[in-house]
Protein backbone atom coordinates (compact mmCIF):
# COMPACT_ATOMS: atom_id res chain seq x y z
CA UNK A 1 0.00 0.00 0.00
CA UNK A 2 1.38 3.44 -0.85
CA UNK A 3 1.65 5.99 1.97
CA UNK A 4 -1.37 8.20 2.59
CA UNK A 5 -1.74 11.32 0.48
CA UNK A 6 -2.43 14.84 1.69
CA UNK A 7 -2.55 18.13 -0.18
CA UNK A 8 -0.96 21.39 0.90
CA UNK A 9 0.46 24.45 -0.89
CA UNK A 10 4.25 24.40 -0.65
CA UNK A 11 5.60 26.33 -3.60
CA UNK A 12 4.18 27.57 -6.88
CA UNK A 13 6.98 27.13 -9.40
CA UNK A 14 5.07 27.65 -12.62
CA UNK A 15 5.92 24.07 -13.60
CA UNK A 16 3.84 22.07 -11.14
CA UNK A 17 0.28 22.51 -9.97
CA UNK A 18 -0.01 25.16 -7.24
CA UNK A 19 -1.49 22.54 -4.91
CA UNK A 20 1.44 20.24 -4.31
CA UNK A 21 1.14 16.81 -2.79
CA UNK A 22 3.07 14.97 -0.14
CA UNK A 23 2.46 11.41 0.90
CA UNK A 24 2.22 11.94 4.65
CA UNK A 25 0.57 14.67 6.70
CA UNK A 26 3.56 14.99 9.02
CA UNK A 27 5.63 16.19 6.05
CA UNK A 28 4.11 19.69 6.33
CA UNK A 29 5.65 20.45 9.72
CA UNK A 30 8.79 18.51 8.86
CA UNK A 31 9.49 20.57 5.73
CA UNK A 32 8.94 23.90 7.48
CA UNK A 33 11.07 22.94 10.45
CA UNK A 34 13.93 21.51 8.43
CA UNK A 35 14.06 24.44 6.05
CA UNK A 36 14.31 26.82 8.98
CA UNK A 37 16.71 24.87 11.17
CA UNK A 38 19.17 22.91 9.06
CA UNK A 39 22.23 23.84 7.03
CA UNK A 40 24.23 21.95 4.46
CA UNK A 41 27.51 22.32 2.61
CA UNK A 42 27.60 23.33 -1.02
CA UNK A 43 29.15 20.41 -2.90
CA UNK A 44 30.81 20.86 -6.26
CA UNK A 45 33.37 18.06 -5.92
CA UNK A 46 33.85 16.14 -9.09
CA UNK A 47 32.18 18.77 -11.22
CA UNK A 48 33.43 20.58 -14.31
CA UNK A 49 36.18 23.12 -14.04
CA UNK A 50 35.43 26.81 -13.65
CA UNK A 51 36.69 27.38 -17.18
CA UNK A 52 33.35 26.08 -18.46
CA UNK A 53 31.82 29.41 -17.56
CA UNK A 54 33.68 30.98 -20.46
CA UNK A 55 32.73 28.37 -23.07
CA UNK A 56 31.73 29.76 -26.44
CA UNK A 57 30.02 28.04 -29.34
CA UNK A 58 32.53 25.98 -31.27
CA UNK A 59 33.29 22.49 -32.58
CA UNK A 60 31.74 19.55 -30.79
CA UNK A 61 34.12 17.70 -28.50
CA UNK A 62 35.34 14.33 -29.84
CA UNK A 63 33.67 11.24 -28.40
CA UNK A 64 35.37 9.53 -25.47
CA UNK A 65 34.81 5.91 -24.52
CA UNK A 66 33.62 5.56 -20.91
CA UNK A 67 33.80 1.79 -21.34
CA UNK A 68 32.91 -0.62 -24.17
CA UNK A 69 29.42 0.23 -25.37
CA UNK A 70 29.31 3.66 -23.69
CA UNK A 71 30.52 6.85 -25.39
CA UNK A 72 30.45 10.42 -24.08
CA UNK A 73 30.49 13.53 -26.19
CA UNK A 74 29.57 17.18 -25.87
CA UNK A 75 27.39 19.02 -28.37
CA UNK A 76 27.31 22.80 -28.61
CA UNK A 77 24.54 24.50 -30.58
CA UNK A 78 24.23 28.25 -31.13
CA UNK A 79 20.84 29.32 -32.44
CA UNK A 80 18.55 31.78 -30.75
CA UNK A 81 20.09 30.45 -27.52
CA UNK A 82 23.44 28.88 -26.65
CA UNK A 83 23.01 25.22 -25.72
CA UNK A 84 25.70 22.91 -24.30
CA UNK A 85 24.63 19.26 -24.07
CA UNK A 86 26.41 16.28 -22.55
CA UNK A 87 25.50 13.02 -24.30
CA UNK A 88 26.04 9.41 -23.31
CA UNK A 89 25.47 7.11 -26.28
CA UNK A 90 24.70 3.51 -25.33
CA UNK A 91 25.10 0.34 -27.37
CA UNK A 92 21.87 -1.39 -26.33
CA UNK A 93 22.91 -4.73 -27.86
CA UNK A 94 25.43 -5.46 -25.10
CA UNK A 95 24.71 -8.23 -22.60
CA UNK A 96 26.99 -6.95 -19.83
CA UNK A 97 25.09 -3.72 -19.04
CA UNK A 98 21.66 -2.87 -17.65
CA UNK A 99 19.57 0.20 -16.86
CA UNK A 100 18.01 0.37 -13.40
CA UNK A 101 15.90 2.76 -11.33
CA UNK A 102 16.37 3.76 -7.70
CA UNK A 103 14.93 1.16 -5.31
CA UNK A 104 12.35 2.35 -2.77
CA UNK A 105 13.30 3.58 0.68
CA UNK A 106 10.20 4.25 2.83
CA UNK A 107 12.21 4.93 6.00
CA UNK A 108 11.10 8.57 6.07
CA UNK A 109 7.43 7.84 5.41
CA UNK A 110 7.62 8.56 1.68
CA UNK A 111 8.83 6.60 -1.33
CA UNK A 112 12.51 7.60 -1.41
CA UNK A 113 15.27 9.25 0.58
CA UNK A 114 16.75 12.13 -1.45
CA UNK A 115 20.32 11.74 -2.66
CA UNK A 116 22.64 13.58 -4.97
CA UNK A 117 23.21 11.65 -8.20
CA UNK A 118 26.93 11.42 -7.39
CA UNK A 119 26.15 9.65 -4.14
CA UNK A 120 23.71 7.25 -5.81
CA UNK A 121 26.34 6.31 -8.40
CA UNK A 122 28.97 5.83 -5.71
CA UNK A 123 26.72 3.63 -3.57
CA UNK A 124 25.51 1.42 -6.42
CA UNK A 125 28.78 1.03 -8.32
CA UNK A 126 27.05 2.34 -11.44
CA UNK A 127 28.87 3.35 -14.60
CA UNK A 128 26.62 6.37 -15.19
CA UNK A 129 23.53 7.94 -13.65
CA UNK A 130 21.06 10.77 -14.25
CA UNK A 131 18.26 12.30 -12.22
CA UNK A 132 14.82 10.91 -13.01
CA UNK A 133 11.30 11.79 -11.75
CA UNK A 134 9.66 15.05 -10.82
CA UNK A 135 9.21 14.85 -7.05
CA UNK A 136 7.45 16.30 -4.02
CA UNK A 137 7.69 17.98 -1.54
CA UNK A 138 9.87 20.48 -3.35
CA UNK A 139 11.19 23.95 -2.57
CA UNK A 140 13.81 25.32 -4.95
CA UNK A 141 15.42 27.64 -2.39
CA UNK A 142 16.85 31.12 -2.71
CA UNK A 143 19.96 31.80 -4.83
CA UNK A 144 22.92 30.13 -3.14
CA UNK A 145 20.80 29.48 -0.08
CA UNK A 146 20.06 26.57 2.22
CA UNK A 147 16.27 27.04 2.25
CA UNK A 148 15.53 24.23 -0.20
CA UNK A 149 13.82 20.86 0.11
CA UNK A 150 14.61 18.00 0.05
CA UNK A 151 18.06 18.00 1.54
CA UNK A 152 20.32 14.99 1.33
CA UNK A 153 18.76 12.25 3.47
CA UNK A 154 15.27 13.75 3.63
CA UNK A 155 12.18 11.91 2.33
CA UNK A 156 10.52 12.64 -1.00
CA UNK A 157 8.10 10.94 -3.38
CA UNK A 158 7.96 10.76 -7.16
CA UNK A 159 5.21 12.48 -9.14
CA UNK A 160 3.81 9.67 -11.27
CA UNK A 161 4.48 5.98 -11.62
CA UNK A 162 7.83 4.43 -10.74
CA UNK A 163 8.62 0.71 -11.03
CA UNK A 164 11.85 -0.77 -9.71
CA UNK A 165 12.78 -4.37 -10.53
CA UNK A 166 9.15 -5.39 -10.89
CA UNK A 167 7.87 -3.62 -7.75
CA UNK A 168 5.55 -0.60 -7.93
CA UNK A 169 7.29 2.12 -5.93
CA UNK A 170 5.02 5.02 -6.89
CA UNK A 171 1.51 4.52 -8.32
CA UNK A 172 -0.03 6.01 -11.45
CA UNK A 173 -0.86 9.66 -10.68
CA UNK A 174 -2.52 11.66 -13.43
CA UNK A 175 -3.45 14.82 -11.51
CA UNK A 176 -0.15 15.92 -9.93
CA UNK A 177 1.88 17.31 -12.82
CA UNK A 178 0.65 17.93 -16.36
CA UNK A 179 4.14 17.30 -17.72
CA UNK A 180 3.95 13.62 -16.75
CA UNK A 181 2.35 12.18 -19.90
CA UNK A 182 4.65 9.23 -20.73
CA UNK A 183 6.91 6.60 -19.23
CA UNK A 184 10.39 5.27 -20.02
CA UNK A 185 10.83 1.58 -19.24
CA UNK A 186 13.80 -0.78 -18.97
CA UNK A 187 14.49 -4.49 -19.10
CA UNK A 188 18.20 -5.12 -18.84
CA UNK A 189 19.43 -2.76 -21.59
CA UNK A 190 16.22 -2.58 -23.63
CA UNK A 191 14.43 0.80 -23.58
CA UNK A 192 10.74 1.42 -24.32
CA UNK A 193 9.00 4.80 -24.23
CA UNK A 194 5.20 4.77 -24.10
CA UNK A 195 2.34 7.19 -23.56
CA UNK A 196 0.67 7.06 -20.15
CA UNK A 197 2.21 5.57 -17.01
CA UNK A 198 2.21 1.81 -17.69
CA UNK A 199 5.21 -0.12 -19.02
CA UNK A 200 4.75 -2.57 -21.90
CA UNK A 201 4.76 -6.27 -21.06
CA UNK A 202 8.23 -7.62 -20.40
CA UNK A 203 9.67 -4.45 -18.81
CA UNK A 204 10.36 -4.60 -15.08
CA UNK A 205 11.49 -1.03 -14.32
CA UNK A 206 10.22 2.38 -15.39
CA UNK A 207 9.86 6.08 -14.60
CA UNK A 208 6.89 8.23 -15.62
CA UNK A 209 7.87 11.75 -16.69
CA UNK A 210 7.47 13.99 -19.71
CA UNK A 211 6.57 15.66 -21.83
CA UNK A 212 7.19 13.02 -24.48
CA UNK A 213 9.33 14.54 -27.24
CA UNK A 214 9.22 11.93 -30.02
CA UNK A 215 6.81 9.06 -30.69
CA UNK A 216 7.87 6.65 -33.44
CA UNK A 217 9.69 9.48 -35.19
CA UNK A 218 6.85 11.98 -34.88
CA UNK A 219 7.39 15.21 -32.99
CA UNK A 220 4.95 15.86 -30.17
CA UNK A 221 3.16 19.17 -29.61
CA UNK A 222 3.90 21.23 -26.49
CA UNK A 223 0.89 23.53 -26.85
CA UNK A 224 -0.57 22.31 -23.54
CA UNK A 225 2.38 23.69 -21.56
CA UNK A 226 2.93 27.29 -20.54
CA UNK A 227 5.45 29.37 -22.44
CA UNK A 228 7.89 29.61 -19.53
CA UNK A 229 8.29 25.86 -19.40
CA UNK A 230 8.15 24.84 -23.07
CA UNK A 231 9.48 27.79 -25.03
CA UNK A 232 12.17 29.30 -22.83
CA UNK A 233 15.59 27.65 -22.52
CA UNK A 234 16.01 25.57 -19.37
CA UNK A 235 18.39 22.89 -18.08
CA UNK A 236 17.00 19.53 -19.28
CA UNK A 237 17.50 15.82 -18.71
CA UNK A 238 16.13 13.35 -21.27
CA UNK A 239 16.42 9.83 -22.71
CA UNK A 240 15.98 8.64 -26.29
CA UNK A 241 16.14 5.38 -28.24
CA UNK A 242 16.57 4.54 -31.91
CA UNK A 243 13.82 2.91 -34.00
CA UNK A 244 15.63 -0.43 -34.07
CA UNK A 245 16.31 -0.35 -30.33
CA UNK A 246 20.06 -0.76 -30.82
CA UNK A 247 21.15 2.72 -29.66
CA UNK A 248 20.10 4.84 -26.69
CA UNK A 249 21.03 8.29 -25.41
CA UNK A 250 21.13 9.86 -21.96
CA UNK A 251 21.27 13.62 -22.44
CA UNK A 252 21.68 16.53 -20.03
CA UNK A 253 21.59 20.13 -21.28
CA UNK A 254 23.01 22.80 -19.00
CA UNK A 255 21.15 26.09 -18.65
CA UNK A 256 20.54 29.34 -16.75
CA UNK A 257 24.25 30.18 -17.12
CA UNK A 258 24.76 33.15 -19.41
CA UNK A 259 27.89 32.94 -21.51
CA UNK A 260 28.16 29.18 -20.99
CA UNK A 261 24.76 27.63 -21.75
CA UNK A 262 21.29 29.16 -21.78
CA UNK A 263 19.55 25.79 -21.92
CA UNK A 264 17.13 24.17 -24.34
CA UNK A 265 13.50 24.74 -25.21
CA UNK A 266 11.48 21.55 -25.59
CA UNK A 267 11.59 22.05 -29.34
CA UNK A 268 15.39 22.43 -29.33
CA UNK A 269 15.67 19.31 -27.17
CA UNK A 270 13.52 17.42 -29.67
CA UNK A 271 15.71 18.70 -32.52
CA UNK A 272 18.76 17.37 -30.69
CA UNK A 273 17.30 13.86 -30.41
CA UNK A 274 16.34 13.89 -34.08
CA UNK A 275 19.93 14.85 -34.89
CA UNK A 276 21.22 11.98 -32.73
CA UNK A 277 18.99 9.49 -34.54
CA UNK A 278 16.30 8.82 -31.94
CA UNK A 279 12.82 7.67 -32.88
CA UNK A 280 11.39 7.93 -29.35
CA UNK A 281 12.43 10.36 -26.63
CA UNK A 282 11.13 11.62 -23.29
CA UNK A 283 11.95 14.64 -21.15
CA UNK A 284 12.66 14.01 -17.44
CA UNK A 285 12.96 16.36 -14.48
CA UNK A 286 15.29 19.23 -15.34
CA UNK A 287 16.10 22.66 -13.98
CA UNK A 288 18.37 22.52 -10.96
CA UNK A 289 17.94 18.74 -10.86
CA UNK A 290 19.61 18.11 -14.24
CA UNK A 291 22.73 16.04 -13.57
CA UNK A 292 24.79 13.48 -15.50
CA UNK A 293 27.43 11.55 -13.57
CA UNK A 294 29.88 8.84 -14.65
CA UNK A 295 32.39 6.69 -12.84
CA UNK A 296 35.78 8.39 -13.02
CA UNK A 297 39.11 6.77 -13.84
CA UNK A 298 39.77 5.99 -10.17
CA UNK A 299 36.21 4.95 -9.42
CA UNK A 300 35.11 8.31 -8.05
CA UNK A 301 31.89 9.97 -9.30
CA UNK A 302 32.54 12.59 -11.99
CA UNK A 303 29.89 15.11 -12.99
CA UNK A 304 29.93 15.66 -16.75
CA UNK A 305 27.61 18.66 -16.85
CA UNK A 306 27.37 21.81 -14.75
CA UNK A 307 24.31 21.60 -12.46
CA UNK A 308 22.71 24.81 -11.27
CA UNK A 309 20.91 23.98 -8.02
CA UNK A 310 19.80 27.17 -6.16
CA UNK A 311 21.01 29.13 -9.20
CA UNK A 312 24.57 28.21 -8.24
CA UNK A 313 26.68 26.81 -11.11
CA UNK A 314 28.33 23.55 -10.09
CA UNK A 315 26.02 22.90 -7.15
CA UNK A 316 24.29 19.51 -7.22
CA UNK A 317 20.72 18.96 -6.03
CA UNK A 318 19.56 15.97 -3.97
CA UNK A 319 16.72 14.29 -5.91
CA UNK A 320 14.20 11.58 -5.13
CA UNK A 321 15.28 8.98 -7.67
CA UNK A 322 17.62 8.20 -10.52
CA UNK A 323 18.23 6.10 -13.62
CA UNK A 324 21.57 4.31 -13.69
CA UNK A 325 23.64 2.25 -16.07
CA UNK A 326 25.21 -0.68 -14.22
CA UNK A 327 27.51 -3.60 -15.12
CA UNK A 328 25.97 -7.07 -14.87
CA UNK A 329 27.26 -10.62 -14.84
CA UNK A 330 24.96 -13.60 -15.16
CA UNK A 331 21.26 -13.24 -14.31
CA UNK A 332 19.88 -10.24 -12.42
Amino acid sequence: MPPSRRWFPLQATGYRNVALQTKSLSAVGMVLALLAATTACVSTAGGPSASLANKAAGPDAPAAAIRPGVRHYELIRQGEFLMVAQVLELDLTRSDLALITTPPNPAGGMEFIAKRTTRFLDETGAIAAINASYFLPFAGGSPGGEDYYPREGQPASASGAVIANGAVVSPVETDLDIRVNAIVCFERLAIAIADGQACPAGFSSGVAAGPRLLAEGERRSFAAFDNRYASTPQPRTAIGVSADGRRGWMVVVDGRQKGYSDGATLQALTDLFVELGASNAINLDGGGSATLVVEGASGEPRILNRPVHTDTPGRERPVANHIALVPITGDR
